[in-house]
């Protein structure tokens, strides 16, 4: 009774590991794309802050019309402020518009994070069943004193573990940066939308 069910069971992990380990490459491309958008991020961190820190002090001496400071952080097309002002631009420079551009920015950065929290999840799991997995084979060529066959399902074990830490440990670097880069740009970016539209509902002149 108990013999079938192991059987069927060790068929069916055996079965998994060609899907596992084509979602560990499939993953770990995709976190290689991820990071490339990363690094560029990084690149344009500091033109980043000191546009959104120009517009600000602008704001706060009111030295500036709305439309100006805006156009004026336009200027960068980097970062959160550019798809904030790309949001923004269809309905003008309003408060309305303003709004709505925040509450689908601040939509499109709680997606961007939850890609990365999905991968630094998943990453890992893929790379232990692609760890897992492996080792009935390879003690099964240990009792038959099969050496290869333990050898090569060792390799593919380590292998996918190595891989499984390694996206998730990128995934988790880049998702923990970009909640501290756009926490304070989506903060400074509402502080100037309170500054700009005090009175929060008329158009900018």
């Amino acid at each position: 009774m108990i013999k079938p069910l192991t059987d069927s069971v060790y068929l069916i992990s055996n079965a998994l590991l060609a899907p596992v380990l084509l979602l560990m490459s499939l993953m770990l491309g995709w976190t290689l794309y991820l990071l490339g958008g990363f690094l560029r991020e990084l690149w344009e961190r500091k033109r980043v802050r000191k546009a959104l820190s120009e517009a600000l002090e602008a704001a706060i001496a009111g030295t500036g019309k709305p439309r100006e400071v805006w156009e004026r952080l336009d200027k960068q097309n980097r970062g959160i402020p550019a798809r904030f002002l790309a949001q923004m631009k269809p309905g003008g420079f309003t408060a309305k518009s303003a709004n709505h551009a925040l509450g689908n920015l601040e939509h499109d950065i709680a997606a961007a994070i939850s890609r990365l929290s999905l991968i630094t999840r998943v990453g890992p799991m893929l790379g232990l069943m692609g760890t897992l997995i492996p080792l009935g084979p390879a003690l099964t060529g240990l009792a038959g004193g099969n050496v290869q066959t333990l050898a090569s399902n060792l390799v593919v074990a380590f292998t996918t573990t190595v891989v499984g830490l390694l996206v998730g440990g990128l995934a988790y670097a880049m998702g923990m940066s970009r909640r501290l880069w756009y926490g304070r740009d989506f903060g400074d970016l509402e502080r100037l939308c309170e500054l700009l539209f005090p009175d929060g509902g008329n158009d900018a002149p």
